[in-house]
């Protein structure tokens, strides 16, 4: 009996063993974890700065300290920042991330953090990452939702306008979405302004010729997946409509986004914001070209550039190509073209793809749908950088404004067209203006909660909200404008469009009458 009892005991302890041996990596995982973060918070300085605060404690010196930091949006670009601090046993110290200039952070940006730490025996602590909105800390913000999209308002009477910017993207993303061949679902956010005086504060660098230019009535960053919005003014229903649709298209192309040219990109935009789009759609925005013969070929829209009555016509030419290319060849073509646009980064090897067509083959294609004579094929057989010797000169007249309105996507309705702003020549030389520049000016849109009287712009007399200085200049130089993009030079890469009003120093705008419809941002 003994003998067994001692055998017993000696298998027990055979086991303890074992386990005690198996058991030693949880032992120097809990002498790693004596390490502990005692307290941390982040202090945001809009729009200047965030500022990450930490205090640790340990059983040995602490050497190292760093915060890493990540951006969640349609890509994850992460960094990290150096705690400073005077090594001991227990340290506090902060970190900065600077959110302005070059560096800047659009507010509603979702960003992580988390803490590295280091001691001087070899012990390392990585604490689990926290999630938190960089915001503009001048105001308490309030949320309205619903599934992956959160729009953000900072006045509790103007809730309804808020609501009414969800039900917006949300009608755009129901849209569009099938489309794009996409079913979204990392969050988009939507930071809304009912003040124009307050959103200025908010808006990336320009210098100060632009800023007393220009109305900013909405911006898109499809980086960070975030549309900032001017709520108070009436474009807001096609501002949010059009800027939105620019969300999605990022998401569909990713880090294509800058192959795409810009008849596609804006043309996108535009019938998303339509609710769809008709054959009426194909011919109705672009009629005055037409009839005056200055119709530009397709591969000439790469980018918008020119006098604002060819931008605008731009716009109304990149809609009709793709309501045409959607109701002729239908959505699935167009969602797979996103997906070749991603494999060849080539608009014309991805159409060859999709379409069996190039850039100049699809513009024949339209031009036959209009009544028109497809144009001789350029030097360049792929459409791309033709001899302007080779295009017919009608095609590269200036261009009349076209006359055609747009209707948001929460409607449906037949779309009235607005009045055409009379042209205006600049008292002086006046740097090339963007879609984004001229948009407001053409078609300023309904309040979202009932349909608007006439109303017009008076020559001499900016809006109410925009007299206010130019933000204080600071060094930072300006930057290029994608070129699928839709809006004046960005601080950073993940800016994709922007709606502004454009105020002609020295000449009058003229007198801009407004039907139905709603404004329509870049």
């Amino acid at each position: 009996m003994r003998a067994i009892f001692a055998a017993l005991s000696l298998a027990l302890l055979a086991v303890a063993g074992l386990f005690l041996v198996l058991d030693r990596p949880g032992t120097v995982e809990a002498q790693q974890s004596d390490i502990q973060v005692l307290n941390h918070r982040v202090d945001t300085n809009f729009p200047t700065d965030v500022k990450f605060y930490v205090e640790v404690a340990g059983p040995d010196e602490i050497e190292e300290v760093r915060v890493v930091m990540k951006t969640l949006g349609q890509t994850t670009r992460s960094a990290y920042r150096q705690v400073e601090f005077e090594p001991s046993n227990s340290v506090s110290g902060e970190a900065e991330l600077l959110t302005s200039g070059n560096n800047y952070v659009p507010p509603g940006t979702r960003m992580a953090y988390s803490f590295e730490v280091k001691d001087k025996s070899g012990r390392t602590l990585q604490t689990e990452e926290q999630v938190f909105v960089y915001l503009d800390d001048r105001f308490e913000w309030l949320t309205v939702s619903e599934g992956i999209i959160t729009v953000y308002y900072n006045d509790p009477l103007v809730r309804s306008r808020a609501e009414h910017v969800l039900e917006t993207a949300l009608a755009s993303m129901r849209i569009t979405g099938p489309a794009l061949g996409i079913n979204p679902d990392v969050p988009l956010h939507i930071v809304t302004y009912h003040n124009y005086r307050d959103m200025i504060g908010a808006l990336p660098f320009r210098s100060q010729a632009t800023s007393s230019q220009l109305i900013t009535q909405g911006m898109a960053f499809d980086e960070e997946r975030v549309l900032m919005v001017h709520s108070g003014d009436s474009s807001v229903t096609a501002t949010t409509a059009h800027e939105f649709v620019h969300l999605l298209v990022g998401d569909a192309l990713g880090r294509a986004y800058s192959s795409v040219p810009a008849w596609l990109n804006e043309g996108i935009a535009e019938y998303g914001s339509r609710h769809g789009g008709d054959r009426q759609i194909i011919n109705r925005g672009i009629q005055r070209a037409i009839d005056s013969g200055t119709v530009r070929p397709l591969w000439h829209l790469g980018s918008y550039s020119g006098t604002p009555r060819e931008i605008i016509y731009a716009y109304a030419h990149g809609e009709s190509v793709v309501t045409f290319m959607v109701l002729e060849y239908g959505e699935a073509k167009m969602a797979e073209l996103m997906q070749a646009i991603t494999r060849t980064l080539d608009i014309d090897e991805a159409l060859m793809q999709v379409y069996d067509l190039d850039q100049h083959g699809i513009d024949a294609a339209w031009r036959e749908e209009l009544g028109l004579e497809p144009l001789p094929r350029p030097e360049d057989s792929r459409g791309r950088r033709p001899l302007l010797e080779n295009i017919p000169d009608s095609t590269i007249a200036p261009i009349l404004m076209p006359s055609f309105g747009s209707q948001g996507p929460a409607s449906s309705s037949p779309v009235e067209p607005t009045a055409e702003p009379a042209a205006v020549a600049p008292a002086e030389p006046q740097p090339a203006p963007t879609r984004a520049m001229v948009d407001s000016a053409r078609r300023p849109a309904a309040e979202p909660t009932s349909p608007p009287a006439a109303v017009s712009v008076e020559p001499a007399a900016p809006p109410p909200d925009t007299s206010v200085p130019a933000p204080e200049a600071r060094s930072d130089p300006p930057r290029e404008p994608a070129p699928g993009g839709c809006s004046p030079p960005a601080a950073q890469g993940g800016f994709v469009g922007e709606i502004a009003l454009l105020m002609l120093l020295g000449a009058p705008l003229g007198l801009v009458a407004i039907r139905r419809g709603n404004g329509r941002r870049g």
